[in-house]
């Protein structure tokens, strides 16, 4: 009985592990900005005026392994969330350290004033996301 109980548990561990997907892979130095140079934002500006004509977000991956996809999803927090887009960027052969970066044009009658947030995941792994804040004056 002892034994049956040893090797349930050793088991019941090896598909827990299994289960939990793990990657060397994380996400830093997340910016916004209104102009991109080398898919980065020279400096992190998170306000922005109506007229805005395009918003970049911009993040660094590092120790990515090949095809490592991350998500942007946009959204303004009116009085409800509301989703605005989602772009899922994927490393393909590239590893390393990637600089990654999404934006969003001005909407047809300019930008509603608020706050917004784009929430940065790293796709089928079960890390933390990280949320970076925004607003339009």
């Amino acid at each position: 009985m002892k034994k049956k109980f040893q090797s349930l548990a050793v088991i019941s561990m090896f598909l827990f592990f299994a289960a939990c997907s793990v990657t060397t892979a994380n996400i830093d130095n997340v910016k916004m900005c209104t102009s991109i140079s080398d898919n980065q934002c020279p400096s992190d500006n998170p306000v922005f005026n109506t007229y805005t004509a395009e918003i970049f977000l911009s993040c660094q991956l590092n120790n990515a392994p090949e095809n490592t996809e991350v998500e942007f999803a946009w959204y303004y927090l009116g009085q409800s969330k509301i989703a605005i887009d989602a772009v899922k960027l994927n490393s393909g052969s590239n590893i390393g350290t990637l600089n990654l970066q999404s934006s969003l044009s001005k909407p047809f009658n300019g930008w509603p004033v608020g706050d917004y947030e784009v929430v940065l995941s790293i796709v089928g792994f079960d890390k933390d996301p990280i949320v970076k804040k925004f607003s339009v004056q």
